[in-house]
């Protein structure tokens, strides 16, 4: 039993597949049935049901998969320990985020990472939080940010920091003059309004909110739905409609005087955001000091 053997087991009970193992793994099909092949007959038991492309893990698999985890973890551990005596961690991490932790978290966090470890490169995409969720279950990229509390079996999620949403609106239009900071639904109800796309865990959370009210999303007016929070908040400065975002995303545009923002006072928007990564995955060196820094940060307060 070596730990090449342990890694195409663990990855094939992960992705119940032994194409996508092989592809993950960079390995050719053969090798990684060999590894399975070499395991079983040492272990003298069947360790994967095949049923055409489906496959399962047996019994005897089961029992052994929590103690491969254990023992892949526990590989990554030593190295890490033993990088971190010496020193030097190098090497690359894929962090994927929704609109508000990259634009408010990620260049502080990353920045206090990189004095620590220099020699780590970060790749850093933005999607909403439905496909930051699927990058990391596919297991595409390391880590996630999120705005949802959705909770996947596959999902390890800690709430790392909350915010709250609140409506915005242009400058120029009807509300230029509002004398108060906090407004109320029966007031804006029948106002236009731009929504995120689909997936996008601020408009969700803003519908549930409507809905825990009494009031059907549906009967909302909806002028238009954008992809990218950029262009949302370009359209609400230019007049086209009211929109709810996060008030850390849009802090600086409101202290600018570019937007108005107003606290809905009969709304409960207040929510949670999220550091996820996939309960299976095995750490390497460089994603357990990144787990462990951004806890660490995160519970300083931010």
């Amino acid at each position: 039993m070596d730990f090449r053997q342990l890694e195409s087991f663990v990855a094939i009970a992960k992705y119940k597949s032994f194409t996508r193992a092989a592809e993950e793994l960079y390995l050719t099909q053969p090798t990684l049935t060999g590894h399975i092949q070499a395991l079983e007959k040492e272990l003298g038991t069947v360790l994967f049901n095949r049923q055409g492309r489906r496959v399962t893990l047996t019994r005897a698999g089961r029992l052994l998969y929590h103690h491969a985890v254990n023992i892949l973890n526990m590989r990554e551990e030593a190295l890490y320990s033993l990088a971190s005596y010496k020193g030097k961690l190098e090497g690359e991490l894929a962090i994927a985020s929704s609109t508000v932790p990259q634009k408010y978290l990620l260049p502080r966090l990353l920045t206090a990472f990189s004095r620590q470890y220099p020699h780590i490169r970060f790749v850093v995409k933005q999607f909403d939080s439905q496909k930051v969720i699927d990058a990391i279950i596919s297991g595409s990229m390391d880590f996630g940010f999120v705005g949802t509390s959705t909770l996947y079996p596959e999902l390890e999620m800690e709430k790392i920091f909350a915010d709250r949403l609140i409506l915005i609106a242009s400058p120029k239009g009807k509300f230029a003059g509002y004398p108060k900071a906090s407004i109320t639904w029966e007031e804006i109800k029948d106002e236009g309004f731009i929504l995120r796309a689909r997936g996008s865990a601020t408009r969700g959370f803003f519908l549930s909110s409507l809905e825990d009210r009494g009031v059907d999303g549906k009967s909302l007016r909806v002028i238009a739905e954008v992809e990218s929070p950029e262009t949302l908040i370009q359209c609400v400065r230019e007049g086209l409609g009211l929109a709810v975002m996060s008030e850390k995303a849009v802090e600086e545009e409101i202290g600018l005087g570019l937007l108005l923002g107003f606290s809905i006072a009969d709304l409960k928007l207040t929510r949670d955001f999220y550091f996820i990564n996939h309960k299976n995955r095995v750490l390497n060196p460089i994603s357990r000091a990144f787990q462990e820094f951004t806890r660490l940060y995160c519970a300083r307060g931010l």
